[in-house]
């Protein structure tokens, strides 16, 4: 069985920074989803028949993304607290590709 070596598709950053960002935006996304659900409950006290219902589904449909984007949140928040840990960033060393930047073969060839 043929193993390949891992490529790393974001040219000039760092695994372990992408994690960093990636968990930033779901982070973000949660607390967005979740602002938006406290707007659309708030209106519910005014509404009532059709327009209730239509605020119901889209606080259902809001209440979804929230636990996907809260799931993705707190995975990467481990996955970057870890990469971000002194014991493992001393046992993988600095030069370990996870931290290291990363470019382009063909920009690397150029120059």
């Amino acid at each position: 069985m043929e193993t390949k070596d891992p490529h790393f598709l974001v040219d000039h950053q760092s695994v372990a920074s992408l994690v960093t960002q990636l968990h930033e935006y779901f982070k973000n996304s949660h607390s967005h989803y979740e602002v938006e659900r406290s707007t659309l409950m708030s209106k519910l006290h005014d509404v009532e028949g059709d327009v209730e219902q239509t605020l119901l589904q889209e606080i259902r449909k809001l209440e979804a993304e929230i636990s996907l984007f809260g799931v993705l949140s707190d995975s990467l928040s481990i996955a970057d607290r870890v990469l971000h840990a002194r014991t493992v960033m001393n046992e993988l060393g600095l030069d370990n590709p996870i931290y290291r930047m990363h470019y382009d073969e063909d920009s690397k060839q150029a120059s």
